[in-house]
């Protein structure tokens, strides 16, 4: 396992919920096993394959969350990487993160009190400044920030720690008013209708938010009856359409044409990233085979970044080419555009 010659080390708080006093080890770049870590840009023959979708705007940078090697599930402090992958990142933010998201200026950083048991969320401008700080209900899961920066979301376990104990977890998912710092609504308060027929259950549970461009058009996965339903609808009118099954932790594409998922494939505990085309309905897997439990994240409209574990990696969105490391010891990528 290779580190950055110049690690630094970060004491933070100890989480009581995991039972560890600990650090935060700051390891900028790096690779380690097979395949080697690779610069992100296609070849003429992925450029060719990859095609029918343009790139989009050239991506200005990816932050990161850092991550310790020995303690992942820790916080870490936010890094600002090449898009282009690999590198030495350079710290761009100061407060420590158990999860991290940044879009149109405002950035949504879930960490752990001093007290290491009270769960918080900081809502941040572009600098790192922060501007307001809300106490959460449970141990952070999933965070996103709408591509404007207006709204936000947070999903937290009230009770269990995993997406792998059907039946015995709860979530909470809460959209935020960015520029006041409050809650907007629960997930749990929205209207779902399937087939154009109200559904309603206690077990419901949702997360893996993901925003449009107007802030206002959601997607998010509605987990019932032991089904894993993508649900898209808006937060102005409180309200979820059923879309289809067995889709988790959806990521909307920069031109709001695709969704990647997290697909599981029947065994247990395993999920494949795929990448759903809207118009077509096309359902592809990625080359990516190993089990990511991850809200993939879009570095451009052709390529997925996600954490694979204790690292960021990369794969080509249309099924094509292999995966390849992005950044070693890091989490949490929100691409900067």
């Amino acid at each position: 396992m290779l580190r950055s010659r110049n690690a630094l080390v970060v004491l933070i708080a100890a989480l009581c919920a995991i039972g560890a006093g600990v650090y935060v080890v700051i390891a900028a770049a790096g690779s380690r096993g097979e395949p080697e870590a690779a610069t992100l840009a296609p070849t003429k023959q992925e450029a060719a394959r990859l095609s029918p979708v343009a790139a989009g705007p050239q991506a200005k940078a990816v932050l990161v969350r850092a991550v310790d090697p020995e303690r992942a599930t820790l916080e870490g402090r936010i890094y600002r990487a090449d898009p282009a992958g690999g590198g030495t990142p350079e710290l761009q933010k100061d407060p420590a993160c158990l999860r991290f998201y940044q879009a149109g200026g405002s950035a949504l950083c879930l960490t752990v009190a001093r007290s290491g048991v009270d769960f918080r969320a900081k809502i941040m401008d572009r600098t790192g400044r922060v501007r307001h700080t809300l106490t959460l209900t449970g141990v952070p899961s999933r965070a996103r920030v709408a591509p404007n920066g207006r709204l936000g979301s947070m999903t937290t376990f009230v009770t269990g720690d995993s997406y792998t104990t059907p039946g015995q977890f709860s979530t909470r998912t809460t959209v935020l008013d960015m520029a006041k710092g409050r809650p907007l609504v629960d997930l749990e308060k929205f209207a779902v209708t399937r087939d154009g027929k109200r559904i309603q259950s206690q077990d419901f549970n949702f997360w893996g938010v993901t925003f449009a461009r107007d802030s206002d058009e959601i997607y998010a996965t509605l987990a019932t009856g032991g089904h894993h339903y993508l649900v898209h609808g808006r937060v102005s009118t409180r309200s979820f359409e059923v879309v289809r099954d067995n889709v988790e932790c959806p990521s909307l594409s920069p031109d709001g044409t695709r969704i990647a998922f997290k697909s599981r494939d029947g065994r247990p505990w395993h999920w494949r990233l795929h990448v759903l085309d809207l118009r077509t309905g096309a359902d592809v897997a990625t080359a990516e085979t190993r089990p990511i439990d991850d809200q993939a994240e879009w570095l451009d409209n052709t390529r997925l970044l996600y954490g694979e574990g204790v690292d960021v990696w990369a794969v080509p969105a249309d099924g094509s080419g292999r995966p390849q490391r992005f950044l070693a010891d890091a989490a949490s990528p929100s691409t900067q555009r």
